[in-house]
């Protein structure tokens, strides 16, 4: 940084091209481009990354290229082994010059530790076919930017397969967990019981954040909050951005006496299906307000239900 920014980054140089060379303008691909700075003879970086090739590695899943709170500007979230200095946990001595592991693969190597959630992918009512795989298939091993160290990152993780998704990202407005902090806020990544392994059925989905009993945990220490009991960790200041809805006995959205869930008509006994979903998209709009076929929040929205007040008036 100090010997400018041109010295990482060309400031034109793009192209179609997913790879992050092109995608942050980078002078050439990582690892080539730090090892212009960092000789990969030196004695205390081969101490430092004990005898592993790291010469091969990406360089930027365990260290952020600019600026960080941590020594050696390690990513912000670190897995504790490697946080530790323990990579015998996880790793034999480098032969030929590849890494090693302890165990025959790296999702037999997670289940040591995490043989919790190594049960739930297998025995899920719902499975996701993106967890069958190995655990590096979405996971950093060693560090990320967030909670869990998805890579490349809480969303891109998800939309290299779910593309139809990335799609929507290119709309106007976009729901901040869907597209901003990542999609396992609402899914649970490894497997579930509920259709499209959403964490809560129905509208308490959206009341763990909107709802006016939402009450997130502070884990202060970490600089987090969590819902869902602790299994959603998520930024201390994420809740700034949430809109809290003014309910009480479920009506009260989006005006005072609306609302939110099945009516059912006092007289003739007919249900109205109603829920958060009748009315907004769950990940993005092209208009504020992410409703339901890129509508407008206007009088024309709320026609299409209110049909026989349009008539009366």
């Amino acid at each position: 940084l100090d010997a400018g920014c041109d010295s990482c980054h060309v400031i034109h140089k793009s192209g179609a091209s997913p790879d992050p060379e092109f995608r942050y303008h980078l002078a050439k691909a990582v690892p080539a481009l730090c090892l212009d700075c960092h000789d990969v003879k030196d004695s205390s970086l081969i101490k430092a990354h004990q005898n592993q090739p790291f010469e091969k590695a990406d360089c930027l899943t365990c260290h952020d290229p600019h600026q960080s709170d941590q020594p050696k500007l390690m990513q912000k979230f670190l897995h504790e082994p490697f946080a530790e200095k323990q990579c015998e946990i996880c790793h034999a001595s480098a032969k030929d010059g590849q890494v090693v592991l302890t165990q025959p693969t790296a999702k037999e190597l997670c289940a040591v530790c995490h043989a919790d959630v190594a049960e739930k992918i297998q025995k899920a009512k719902v499975p996701h076919p993106g967890a069958q795989g190995d655990c590096t298939d979405c996971h950093d091993p060693h560090a990320g930017k967030s909670p869990g160290f998805p890579k490349p990152d809480a969303v891109r993780v998800c939309l290299a397969c779910h593309t139809d998704r990335a799609e929507e990202s290119k709309k106007a407005d976009l729901h901040q967990p869907a597209f901003q902090q990542g999609c396992a806020i609402c899914h649970e990544p490894h497997g579930g019981t509920r259709p499209n392994l959403l964490r809560a059925d129905g509208n308490a989905l959206c009341l763990e954040c909107h709802g006016p009993g939402a009450k997130p945990a502070k884990l202060e220490k970490e600089h987090l909050v969590a819902i869902f009991d602790g299994q959603v960790r998520l930024p201390e200041n994420y809740f700034a951005k949430v809109p809290v809805l003014p309910l009480r006995d479920g009506l009260g959205h989006p005006t005072q006496f609306h609302p939110i869930s099945d009516v059912t008509d006092a007289k003739t006994k007919k249900v109205t299906r109603i829920n958060c979903l009748s009315c907004h998209q769950p990940h993005a709009s092209a208009h504020r307000g992410l409703l339901v076929k890129d509508q407008e929040a206007n009088a024309a929205f709320c026609e299409t239900c209110h049909q026989e007040g349009k008539r009366q008036n």
